[in-house]
């Protein structure tokens, strides 16, 4: 194994930490390699202090670099992963469809702490992806995988969901079934941003998500473009659960311009958006 090996090993096993992420930059700097080394740095930088006093020298050091190195220091990267950017300095997420990340996780994983996913596919696809080892130590997860009835359970019961922090669910699947799986998982402790948009939820399934313990672990509520009428929004007002809320996000819903608007707007002020 070579320094380099050993250096993105580490890296790999600690992915919150910008030390590691440090020291590979020092070891680029001193192996040739000062624009690998410069772009780490600023990125980190930046995501330490999004006020940093030299921001704008470092937002152009980072545009720069990208722009000039993007192509050769994703070269590695499979052609069916999708690249939006690196995040302090590395490729930490990816867009692509479910069955290509299930075939080549492994190859991903092993060259970049990957932490934040969108998959696309099928509904034949939701049950391996729910089972799936790959899913181990994702932060952020946006699902456009078509679920069938009945396969939510396995959602449910995934193991590897234990260090996700957002969950973005965009599925035409039974509603009643991602609320079931959600509140009667015990793998998601670490969730705190829950995106329902345009899932068909309707008042019976708000009212049981929202009065449900389970939602007190979440800062930020997004149900926009769903069928909320009274009863779900009097349960948004009743619910003893939202106190940690930074953000709730109603747009799209019937309950937005009914009666329970001003109530809702009232109990969650500027944290609300109707």
């Amino acid at each position: 194994m070579t320094d380099a090996d050993a250096l993105l090993r580490a890296v790999l096993a600690a992915p919150d930490d910008d030390a590691p992420r440090l020291v590979y930059a020092d070891w680029c700097d001193e192996h040739g390699d000062p624009d690998r080394a410069a772009f780490i740095r600023a990125q980190v930088g930046l995501a330490r202090d999004p006020n940093h006093p030299r921001r704008a020298e470092l937002v152009q050091t980072e545009q720069t670099l990208w722009s000039k190195h993007r192509a050769e220091w994703t070269a590695w990267v499979p052609p069916w992963a999708e690249v939006p950017g690196f995040d302090r300095g590395f490729l930490e997420r990816i867009r692509c469809e479910a069955a290509d990340y299930l075939a080549g996780a492994d190859e991903v994983r092993l060259r970049t702490p990957l932490m934040g996913l969108r998959l696309y596919g099928t509904a034949d696809l939701a049950v391996p992806v729910f089972r799936s080892r790959a899913l181990d130590g994702i932060r952020v997860l946006i699902l456009s995988v078509d679920v069938n009835a009945g396969d939510w359970a396995h959602f449910a019961a995934c193991p590897y969901l234990g260090r996700l922090e957002e969950l973005n669910l965009n599925s035409k699947a039974p509603p009643g079934e991602i609320v079931t799986a959600l509140v009667e998982s015990v793998n998601l402790g670490a969730l705190r941003v829950l995106r329902l948009r345009s899932c068909g939820l309707a008042d019976e399934h708000t009212a049981r998500l929202v009065r449900h313990p389970w939602v007190a672990r979440l800062r930020s509520l997004d149900l926009r473009g769903n069928l909320i009428l009274d009863e779900g929004g009097l349960a948004l007002v009743e619910s003893p659960h939202l106190g940690g809320l930074e953000s709730l996000t109603l747009t799209g819903n019937p309950v937005a311009d009914g009666w329970l608007a001003e109530r809702i707007r009232r109990k969650f002020g500027g944290r609300v958006r109707m």
